[in-house]
């Protein structure tokens, strides 16, 4: 049995994917999760190769010494990390201030890359999200069954080329468009609260579209869309919903489609 993964785990589905991929090759996994939540979902998994641990978020100093009792060589992340807990006074122990110290400025690359240069010095390599779940990162063509309007294929034109430009400032992946026009623009709240915020000013019909950084650390924070976005996107009568094709992880993909299929959304990887 080799070295276990060290798993740096956030809300949403894929840290349990991550542990039924390694559960299938019989590989341990080390797993530090930071709300408790998401620590008995994880527990309810019963994966006999998984051990999990709930610390606070700001305790880097544990999480490394946990990682370094069981022997890990490699970390990987998965799931989101809320940003915006860093504005709710959490308890930061001194390793965790350092760390933040060192981000600059404090966008969301610049801390992760501050952790992964800490987990680095600690001879703990962090590999590639995008690798761990290659077979979620859909190649180009119409996933769903409609294809997007004229007019809805123009907004997913100009909504990639905008998310591009505001992913490239660090500022988030997705914009929402209507008519030629953005009408909501993703920040620290994240993907469903732009959908939320972009649908109750266009009505219906919006189109989502998501994207990649231009030089995406593929380490961490690889653009995901699934069921939750769907329905964030139902909720509002948002009509298309466009990724970047091989760098956007589509997860539990057959009910993703499904439930664009149900709702009439198009869905296409550009």
């Amino acid at each position: 049995m080799g070295a276990p993964l060290g798993l740096i785990a956030g809300k949403g589905e894929l840290p349990a994917l991550a542990i039924g991929l390694r559960a299938a090759k019989k590989e341990p996994v080390v797993v530090v999760t930071f709300d408790k939540e998401s620590y008995e979902r994880l527990l309810a998994l019963k994966a006999d190769m998984a051990q999990v641990n709930l610390v606070g978020l700001g305790q880097a100093s544990k999480i490394i010494k946990i990682f370094h009792q069981a022997g890990v060589a490699q970390v990987a992340f998965a799931g989101k990390v809320d940003k915006r807990v860093l504005y709710e006074n959490p308890r930061f122990d001194l390793r965790a201030l350092a760390i933040l110290k060192r981000a600059k400025p404090k966008n969301d690359d610049a801390i992760m890359r501050s952790i992964v240069q800490e987990l680095e010095s600690e001879g703990m390599a962090v590999v590639s999200q995008l690798e761990m779940f290659r077979d979620l990162a859909p190649g180009r063509g119409k996933l769903a069954r409609r294809k997007p309007k004229q007019t809805e294929q123009a907004d997913v034109e100009f909504g990639m080329k905008m998310a591009k430009g505001i992913a490239a400032l660090d500022i988030g992946q997705t914009v929402v468009v209507k008519n030629g026009a953005v009408v909501a623009v993703e920040a620290i709240e994240g993907t469903d609260e732009a959908i939320a915020r972009g649908g109750k000013i266009a009505k219906e019909g919006a189109v989502v579209c998501k994207v990649s950084k231009p030089a995406q650390d593929l380490r961490f924070d690889v653009p995901t869309v699934g069921t939750d976005t769907v329905e964030s996107m139902v909720r509002v009568g948002a009509s298309t919903l466009a990724i970047e094709a091989d760098m956007t992880m589509v997860v539990n993909m057959e009910e993703t489609i499904r439930l664009c299929d149900l709702h009439k959304i198009a869905f296409v990887a550009v």
